[in-house]
């Protein structure tokens, strides 16, 4: 394999271990890590949407709505990061490079934060009606669920379409 300073991290790393990545079922190949990404990464900032709705609105609705979404992102989220992992040992080897370990760290950190913003609301389903500081904190940190889903979707781009020249 020749390499050139143009050669992509995830290209080489391809050509080095050239296994599939998908799970065999009988004559199915399904990519399960792709699939349970997606819901995490779609439903987080949905339903931080809906808590803007809620403080707008007032209505119970959008409330329930971000709870109810809430919950199934936080119970995908760890079938996304065990996935990754399994993916990572299989297709990688799991070969330790910087971006798989941040993948990993991040990936703990969303299930923490997002584990943490639903008990939250679980516990004190009344945090959106009051003012105050709790009511700030509750809010930055569902805000905070955004960057980082776009920052693990990042190195997830990286590793499928190659690094950035």
């Amino acid at each position: 394999m020749k390499l050139t300073l143009r050669t992509s991290w995830a290209g080489i790393l391809e050509k080095i271990f050239s296994e599939k990545t998908k799970i065999k079922i009988s004559a199915l190949e399904i990519p399960f890590h792709a699939i349970f990404v997606h819901f995490p990464t779609a439903l987080y900032p949905v339903a931080i949407t809906f808590i803007f709705l809620a403080l707008i609105f007032d209505r119970d609705s959008f409330r329930d709505s971000y709870f109810y979404l809430m919950i199934f992102a936080t119970l995908f989220t760890p079938i996304s990061h065990y996935t990754g992992i399994l993916e990572w040992k299989k297709k990688f080897r799991g070969v330790r490079t910087h971006i798989f370990v941040k993948k990993i760290r991040y990936g703990i950190i969303l299930n923490v934060v997002g584990g943490l913003c639903t008990i939250w609301y679980w516990l004190c389903p009344g945090i959106l009606d009051r003012i105050g500081v709790f009511n700030i904190v509750f809010i930055i940190l569902n805000i905070s669920i955004i960057p980082i889903v776009v920052y693990l979707g990042h190195l997830g781009g990286r590793l499928v379409y190659g690094l950035p020249k």
